[in-house]
């Protein structure tokens, strides 16, 4: 280390990872990830420098994270952050990691309020580190109200929001689908758990990091879905919006549960860029 040019280090710290078992494509992007952040650098920095002698400041940080990543520990949780919705939010083992197609939920609403459907009052469940709420109150005016059953999620949503500058206008509330809270509500957004919990022996190492409660829907995954959908014909006037996140193969499910209350209509459902159904936008009636 100190002689070694950068990009000779990075190859050796690919290939441990490899050899760990994980992917040439993700192994490249976490190394250079993990040199990056350790240095203070931008990845057009390091690819600039890279037959530079490795700085000695790399170590002994970028080492340690290689040995936790070989473990398969995720590694957002492992540099404490993930980008979302265009923001960096802090991420940690209390709190599921934001994935890009939950973006979409963020732009459903805003397409529902941009088409003059709804104003802004709008309410979350299951906030997490708070990556939509925050990214919407950064687009909206108006204040929002984040719920989740974990306070310790809640304490890393509330930093997330300070670090946006939005906190002043999200209100952080401990409780369970919205229970305790009146409203009305305009919109009523969520990415509750909904792997079944007979899938954990499958998931990969990286997921099995992340928090249960953030993970699992019970024996069918739709527990928390229905949850959702009830919390939902509670705190909605007529003519609401629910915009929700569900899982992989649960579309006709998801449409059959919808369909199964009077109360509610199915607008239509988004899917994600590989063609897989994934948000559910659902009209109070």
């Amino acid at each position: 280390m100190g002689s070694d040019p950068i990009f000779q280090t990075l190859a050796a710290a690919r290939a441990r990872l490899e050899a760990a078992g994980i992917s040439p494509r993700e192994a490249a992007v976490d190394v250079d990830l993990f040199a990056a952040a350790t240095l203070g650098w931008t990845r057009a920095h390091l690819i600039a420098e890279h037959r530079e002698p490795t700085p000695r400041t790399l170590e002994p940080q970028f080492s340690q994270w290689l040995a936790r990543r070989e473990r398969r520990e995720p590694s957002a949780y492992i540099i404490g952050s993930r980008e979302f919705w265009g923001l960096d939010f802090r991420v940690t083992p209390d709190v599921l990691i934001p994935r890009p197609e939950t973006e979409f939920i963020v732009e459903e609403t805003l397409a529902l309020i941009a088409a003059g459907h709804a104003s802004a009052r709008i309410a979350e469940i299951g906030t997490g580190c708070g990556a939509i709420a925050v990214s919407l109150a950064t687009e909206l005016p108006g204040t929002l109200i984040a719920t989740d059953v974990s306070g310790a999620a809640l304490a890393v949503a509330h930093d997330n929001a300070v670090a946006a500058g939005v906190d002043s206008r999200i209100t952080f509330i401990e409780t369970s689908y919205l229970d305790g809270i009146t409203g009305p509500f305009d919109i009523v957004v969520s990415n509750p758990p909904y792997v079944k919990a007979g899938d954990k022996p499958a998931l990969s190492a990286e997921v099995k990091y992340e928090p249960d409660v953030a993970l699992f829907g019970g024996p069918s995954g739709m527990d928390h879905v229905e949850a959702v959908l009830e919390a939902a014909l509670r705190v909605l006037p007529v003519g609401g919006w629910l915009v929700m996140e569900f899982g992989f193969g649960q579309d006709e499910t998801v449409e059959e549960l919808i369909g199964s209350r009077p109360g509610l209509r199915l607008e239509r459902i988004r899917q994600d860029l590989q063609g897989i159904p994934r948000t559910a936008v659902v009209q109070r009636r």
